[in-house]
C-alpha cells in the first residue's frame, strides 16, 4: 500500500488541502462521535417518574444523568415544579453557594437516583 494511507498520511501527505475540505473532514469526524438517544423501557420510565415526584413532594435531592449530544451530563438538585413534558430542577453549587435552576425535558433523563444525604 501507499505510504500516504499510513498513520496520519492524509494530512501529512497533502501539501495542498483547501480549508473547506479540512473543515468538512473535521465536521464529519465530530459527527461520528455523536451518541444516539436511548429509548428506555416502561419500567425504567415509571421509576424515573416516581423518583422525580418524590423529589418534588418531599424536597429530596436527586442526581440526574441527562442525555447529551456527545456525552451524558450529570446534575444534582431538587425538583421544584413540573409541567407537561418538562420539570424544573433547582441546584446549588457547593463551592460557591450560587443557586441556579433549569427546565429539563423528561425525554432527556437517562437515569435518576435519590442522593444520599449524610446528616
Amino acid at each position: 500500500m501507499s505510504k500516504k494511507l499510513e498513520r496520519n498520511g492524509l494530512w501529512e501527505s497533502s501539501r495542498m488541502m483547501l480549508p473547506q475540505h479540512k473543515e468538512s473532514a473535521i465536521r464529519n469526524q465530530k459527527e461520528m462521535q455523536r451518541i444516539q438517544r436511548l429509548v428506555l423501557d416502561e419500567q425504567e420510565v415509571q421509576f424515573i417518574s416516581a423518583t422525580l415526584s418524590q423529589s418534588q413532594m418531599y424536597k429530596k435531592t436527586v442526581e440526574l444523568t441527562l442525555y447529551g449530544v456527545y456525552q451524558p451530563r450529570t446534575i444534582t438538585g431538587i425538583v421544584t415544579r413540573s409541567k407537561h413534558g418538562e420539570f424544573r430542577v433547582d441546584t446549588v453549587d457547593p463551592s460557591s453557594g450560587v443557586e441556579d435552576w433549569s427546565w429539563i425535558s423528561y425525554k432527556d433523563v437517562l437515569k435518576v437516583e435519590l442522593s444520599r444525604e449524610f446528616t
